[in-house]
């Protein structure tokens, strides 16, 4: 009698079938929430990111273009009105913006075929720097008769198979004559 009760004790050991099915559903429930929540807080990181590299970028191409495009001659801020001219989207570059500074010869800023900034002369490798494009063709426009020029800075920034993207206006009175 003592060695039957042994055998039957010895057989109950371990999980059965069922018990083993329960338990991996269970698990493969709760790794598949984590597992969602996991790429949820992936893409929630890729877009604070990006969300940040583009405003970084944009308010270093907007000090960049308002103050140092040549470092001696400045930026569209040290620009005369009367010197100042909108270009015609549809001839050359783009649509752009042709200036005089206060000292040094003229200049232009323009969008490029690679949604890029360009600058004919000073330091263009700065504007073309980032992974950001512009979205817009109409980058510059004139506001009002008083010199106010307003730049449309619509960056956009491809991530991973998407694009994040960030509007930006800069509007600025030129008041050198």
């Amino acid at each position: 009698m003592n060695v039957r009760t042994q055998a039957h004790t010895n057989g109950r050991r371990g999980f059965t079938l069922i018990e083993s099915v329960i338990a991996t559903a269970l698990t493969m429930l709760i790794l598949s929430q984590v597992m969602g929540a996991l790429v949820v807080s992936q893409r929630l990181l890729e877009s604070t990111l990006a969300d940040l590299e583009l405003s970084l970028q944009s308010r270093v191409l907007r000090e960049k273009m308002l103050y140092c495009i040549n470092p001696d001659e400045g930026g569209l801020m040290n620009v005369c009105q009367s010197e100042m001219e909108i270009e015609n989207p549809n001839k050359g570059w783009g649509n752009g913006v042709k200036f005089k500074p206060k000292k040094g010869p003229k200049n232009r800023l323009a969008l490029g075929q690679n949604k890029k900034i360009k600058a004919d002369r000073g330091q263009v490798g700065w504007l073309l720097k980032g992974a950001f494009i512009i979205q817009t063709n109409d980058v510059f426009q004139v506001v009002a008769s008083n010199g106010t020029i307003l730049v449309n800075v619509d960056l956009a920034l491809p991530v991973n198979g998407r694009k994040y993207e960030q509007r930006h206006q800069i509007q600025s009175q030129i008041l050198n004559e």
